[in-house]
């Protein structure tokens, strides 16, 4: 995977929030609701994260499931996310909870979907939300 393939890029122009974002060769539009002074042309940077963790876990469990040759038809996964405004003191954000439920249809034991439930945790995005992330900053000409 060259660095190309791992690079997200953003952008955002004077007198909006909405921001185009490229990755490998796709473009998608990020947004804030016109509450908050945006022109709510695409989901919110915090909506992208719960679909990114949407999306990991059923594609994990599909691959999962695929390769067990598991009787898996569809899988469907809602994720909440559950902010606490003031949380921590006046203005202030807690840290955002994320309540994500799994919709498993096929005909699947109950050893199965224990398990596809325990498979569900390991998503890549997952384990970076609830292990934490590093991140550094620099600055670019």
């Amino acid at each position: 995977m060259s660095d190309d393939d791992r690079t997200v890029v953003a952008l955002t122009e004077p007198g909006t929030f909405a921001t185009d974002v490229r990755v490998r060769g796709h473009a998608l539009v990020a947004d804030e609701p016109e509450a908050l002074g945006g022109t709510d042309t695409g989901p919110t940077p915090g909506e992208l994260v719960a679909v990114a963790l949407a999306a990991c876990t059923t594609i994990t469990l599909r691959m999962y499931a695929d390769r067990k040759e598991w009787p898996l038809e569809t899988v469907e996964v809602s994720v909440d996310r559950q902010i606490d405004v003031g949380a921590t003191g006046a203005g202030s954000r807690a840290a955002p909870r994320y309540l994500r439920t799994l919709r498993l249809k096929g005909t699947l034991d109950e050893a199965q979907i224990a398990r596809l439930r325990q498979v569900a945790d390991r998503c890549p995005v997952h384990r970076q939300l609830a292990g934490g992330t590093e991140i550094t900053t620099e600055l670019s000409d």
